[in-house]
């Protein structure tokens, strides 16, 4: 194992290494908690169409425990687009009467965050419709009668609560720092990659293999030393996020063995880099070229729903993608076997980068 220890030493002795790998990623980190804690509230856009004693209700019951913001109809893209809003809300014209009535009404909700992230507030107003339904219809379309039982509503008899994220941080903002965890991630895998080009370029790459070690061997412990590296950022992040900035995970074990499992994935990328290029200048190109722009259509800078389709639909062939797709579900309370159809995705692109890097094999022997 000379040379897996050789190369540790090596990749920690770099101070880029080291920014990349904790310092980068920690400052990221800090800085979505400092400038985008909602703490435990949702801002709920308000488009009230019907302006009735009912719906005055339902948003005064909203703003116990979240932030409203009244809106136009044409004002609720940009507000979600924009962060304003969390979930947008559109209560139609005489949807009042027809409840009282005792018919079916529906109010109409929008979100960009995905669907688990507007669920909370969707799930409170099904139950404030479901309970004015009830007394509607027990009230047989009387009004005076409907608005007296709802004035009971509102004095609490029917409590309505929710609560958004884990404790002090939300779900959304731990979300992003693990999205900026996996574009670094991918970045130090693409600055570990010098490793096997210096050994190139200084012929020590084929010295080694005019020795016992063969070339199999070599190949083996340099992608285990990468790998170990990224398993070491993904513990020190972790410990970070937990430790420090008091995030939670409905199961840590379950998101860590998911970044282990992209952890392999950015190995085989980091040795299709380095099969690649012929030189440090090269490497640096193919993951200015491909590094950043997979991290900003994957959704580790802003959600993937804000992009145009066309966009959304060529992020489906990004490897980060899969792996936010895959955090979200966790998140949310999900487990490992939910994310198998992710994971599958994330295997074949590990194997896609691994073809890729044994095309040149007079170079890489795997």
């Amino acid at each position: 194992m000379t040379i897996f220890r050789n190369n540790l030493k090596r990749i920690f002795k770099s101070k880029t290494n080291l920014l990349f790998m904790v310092i980068f990623p920690i400052i990221l980190i800090f800085f979505i908690m400092k400038f985008n804690n909602g703490g435990g509230k949702f801002y709920i856009g308000v488009i009230d169409q019907d302006r009735t004693k009912l719906t005055k209700i339902l948003i005064e019951q909203l703003s116990k425990e979240n932030k409203i913001n009244y809106l136009k109809e044409s004002e609720a893209k940009e507000a979600l687009i924009n962060f304003k809003s969390d979930y947008v809300i559109q209560i139609p014209k005489g949807f009042t009467k027809n409840l009282i009535e005792g018919k079916d009404v529906n109010i109409k909700g929008f979100t960009i965050n995905g669907k688990n992230s507007s669920m909370a507030p969707k799930l409170s107003i099904e139950s404030f419709i479901g309970t004015a339904k009830t007394i509607g219809r027990s009230s047989k379309g009387n009004e005076k009668l409907f608005y007296k039982a709802m004035d009971k509503y509102e004095e609490g008899l029917f409590e309505l609560r929710y609560h958004k994220g884990n404790d002090s941080v939300g779900k959304k903002n731990t979300l992003f720092s693990l999205g900026f965890l996996a574009f670094n991630m991918l970045m130090l895998g693409a600055n570990i990659t010098p490793i096997i080009l210096k050994d190139k370029q200084t012929k020590v790459y084929y010295r080694i293999f005019t020795g016992p070690i063969k070339p199999k061997n070599y190949t083996l412990q340099n992608l285990l030393s990468f790998l170990v590296v990224l398993i070491i950022q993904v513990i020190a992040i972790f410990m970070f996020m937990m430790g420090v900035m008091n995030m939670k995970f409905p199961s840590v074990i379950n998101m860590f063995s998911l970044f282990i499992i992209f952890s392999i994935l950015v190995v085989a990328f980091a040795l299709f880099i380095s099969s690649n290029a012929k030189d440090m200048r090269t490497a640096s190109t193919i993951s200015n070229l491909t590094v950043t722009p997979m991290a900003m259509l994957g959704g580790c800078f802003w959600p993937r729903d804000i992009m145009p389709q066309i966009l959304q639909n060529i992020s489906k062939f990004i490897p980060i993608t899969w792996v936010l797709e895959a955090a979200e579900k966790l998140m949310y309370g999900d487990s490992l076997y939910d994310i198998l159809p992710e994971i599958s995705i994330l295997m074949l692109f590990t194997v896609v980068f691994l073809l890729l890097a044994s095309w040149r094999k007079k170079d890489v022997v795997i």
